[in-house]
């Protein structure tokens, strides 16, 4: 556009830029490109513009095999990357606008060094046709990306690790993710690290309310502070929550469901090395992935109810397709030595069924649930929690945000709003049950529900 400056102002347009960071940012920018001196370049570090304009960051964008292209050719028009400011994942947008303000012409990048043919640009100025938008991944893409998930899913290490979300994610529509979540309120259990606050993140830079429902609230507010920063959102609020303690769960759903609730995330979650039993008298793993959740969700069924289009997702682990629904002992007192990540992964199994559960009881009040799990993802609980797991893969871990793309998906996507009761992996529902003798009866079903209302009650007043 910079080259092209004297024939856009001959077709009566003017270029005017803005971007996210400082002035003295700006500055530079100006000097690099060598732009001239009359060309408007704002900032706007708020990114109200950015939001307003329906902007997106591009974390599975980054992927994108066209990529490497855009890099070669700035290479080639002597434009070379150096060290990152600022957000790394903020990708632009090119707009052209009327004198009436009306909006003539809109492409959105769907990854870094995405731009428009300048002849679309100069077109729209002098003709000023009506509004066209940025095309979605070509369909050659996303076929590439379903056959080639054919191949990687059955290995599991290659469907659960990087490879796996970067195939996958060539089938993914980038324009499911562009949506305003202004108005909505999330609450992310767990959200201080990891999976949680990526997924925390995104949704604030969607323009949602985020609560980050943390155990401390000094980390919580830590990661809070982070994320307004990061997308210059201040309604990012912290609220104290263990969500193995039945007692603080009873306190904070009751204050939390006064009012709507659009959706909430059960991410929370432990991998003890040794039994611990809570105050309630409950396994910790037990507590944390299933009793809690269950009590959560119960307390705050009214307010999700008040919403147009709830959500509730758990946070699951594709370790439970090793495990079978298991009640007879889930707070592990009888005949087996404590195995933390036996009981982990059983109780991620439980956190499936339980999803589906909730589903059939919510489907009247159209609300959605559903259960995801993230794949192989380098996040701190697996570091400390099985460090032997994560030397051996610590090269092919997703990153944090890969591991809490499906969150997001599910949590803001119109595409995720006709699912419910289903299990999803990589934005795609997903058969739960893989291994021989891992399917669960009906009984056990309503067993399971019997059991968690049963810890429900636990302490509760008469």
């Amino acid at each position: 556009m910079r080259d092209e400056l004297d024939e856009i102002r001959r077709r009566g347009g003017e270029l005017v830029l803005i971007g996210n960071g400082a002035a003295h940012f700006a500055a530079a920018f100006r000097e690099d490109l060598q732009l001239a001196s009359d060309v408007p370049l704002l900032v706007d570090p708020e990114r109200r513009a950015y939001r307003a304009a329906g902007l997106r960051r591009g974390r599975v964008e980054m992927l994108s095999p066209r990529l490497p292209l855009h890099a070669l050719r700035a290479l080639r028009q002597g434009f070379r990357q150096s060290s990152i400011a600022g957000d790394p994942w903020q990708l632009g947008g090119v707009f052209v606008i009327t004198p009436g303000g009306a909006l003539a012409y809109r492409y959105v990048s769907a990854e870094a060094g995405d731009h428009p043919p300048v002849t679309e640009l100069l077109a729209a100025i002098e003709e000023r046709p009506a509004l066209s938008e940025a095309q979605d991944a070509p369909r050659w893409q996303r076929l590439l990306g379903r056959g080639l998930s054919r191949l990687v899913d059955p290995t599991v290490a290659l469907s659960f690790d990087r490879t796996g979300f970067r195939i996958h994610s060539l089938a993914f529509r980038p324009g499911d993710l562009e949506v305003d979540l202004s108005g909505r309120r999330c609450l992310v259990t767990g959200a201080n690290s990891g999976i949680g606050f990526e997924s925390a993140l995104a949704l604030a830079d969607l323009g949602a309310e985020v609560v980050l429902l943390c155990r401390s609230r000094e980390r919580g507010e830590e990661a809070a502070e982070q994320i307004r920063t990061r997308t210059a959102n201040r309604r990012v609020f912290v609220e104290p929550l263990d969500v193995a303690n039945l007692a603080d769960v009873r306190e904070v759903g009751a204050r939390l469901a006064s009012d709507r609730v659009d959706v909430l995330i059960h991410n929370a979650g432990v991998l003890p090395a040794e039994r611990v039993v809570t105050d309630d008298g409950l396994e910790q793993t037990w507590a944390t992935h299933v009793a809690g959740p269950h009590l959560l969700t119960r307390l705050l069924r009214p307010a999700l109810e008040r919403s147009p289009d709830a959500r509730v997702i758990w946070v699951s682990s594709g370790g439970m397709y090793t495990r079978r629904l298991r009640l007879d002992d889930v707070s592990w007192k009888r005949r087996r030595p404590y195995d933390g990540v036996v009981a982990y992964a059983e109780t991620k199994r439980a956190q499936v069924v339980l999803a589906e559960l909730w589903a059939e009881r919510l489907r009247s009040q159209r609300i959605a649930v559903n259960a995801m799990h993230p794949g192989w993802a380098d996040t701190p609980s697996v570091r400390s929690s099985i460090p032997g797991f994560y030397r051996m893969t610590r090269h092919i871990l997703r990153t944090p945000a890969e591991g809490a793309d499906t969150i997001v998906w599910l949590a803001a996507a119109d595409a995720a709003r006709a699912h419910s009761g289903r299990f999803f992996f990589d934005r795609e529902p997903r058969g739960t049950h893989w291994l021989p003798g891992t399917r669960e009866t009906d009984a056990e079903r309503r067993a399971l529900w019997k059991r968690v209302e049963a810890d429900a009650r636990r302490g509760a007043r008469a």
